[in-house]
């Protein structure tokens, strides 16, 4: 693994993420780095990745190759979901549900480029963002591209500049009852 270009101690807390890495042969992780590079990933840019998320060797390239389908159909290109992954390896983690629920939101708000802009910005849930929203509507502040930051500020920045907790914000602004509300044709 120090030939492909990771340090003693990269390595080290790798195996301690996922000590499943002992079991993988150096023609495997070549092999995977060589699948990934297929996809648009310069060799830096996966070990820079695997670092991160030493899982992306676990994970099935067919999987991958699915996900990058899968957020393509959402509406990003692929130069754009390598660019995402690269910011947010654990994308590749996430299930598609997950990424269409969050992105069917943004996409309802005006918000599409978000997970452009920050793609970590992805690992709020998505009834804390609809909360957020709904809060700053109700404040008279409207959340656009250009100050959509608010929807992802710290939560004790956000307790302390306006005096609610999260608890209390998903409780008022409850993202399942809004769900709900569309599934029967009504907006709240």
């Amino acid at each position: 693994m120090e030939s492909l270009g990771y340090s003693k101690e990269e390595i080290i807390k790798m195996t301690k993420t996922l000590p499943a890495i002992y079991c993988l042969s150096i023609e495997n992780i070549k092999q995977r780095i060589k699948d990934m590079e297929s996809f648009g990933y310069s060799k830096e840019e996966i070990i820079k990745m695997t670092k991160a998320l030493p899982a992306i060797y676990g994970y099935s390239i067919e999987n991958m190759k699915q996900k990058i389908n899968d957020i393509e159909s959402l509406g990003y290109s692929k130069e754009e979901i390598i660019k995402m992954t690269k910011a947010l390896p654990t994308i590749y983690g996430l299930s598609i549900e997950n990424i269409k629920q969050k992105i069917n939101f943004y996409d309802s708000i005006n918000l599409h480029d978000v997970v452009l802009l920050n793609t970590k910005d992805l690992m709020q849930s998505v009834s804390l963002s609809y909360a957020r929203y709904k809060f700053y509507q109700y404040k008279g502040i409207d959340v656009t591209i250009d100050n959509y930051k608010l929807l992802f500020i710290n939560n004790k920045q956000f307790e302390n500049k306006y005096k609610i907790t999260k608890k209390e914000l998903l409780e008022k602004y409850n993202y399942e009852e809004y769900l709900k509300e569309i599934q029967n044709g009504r907006t709240i």
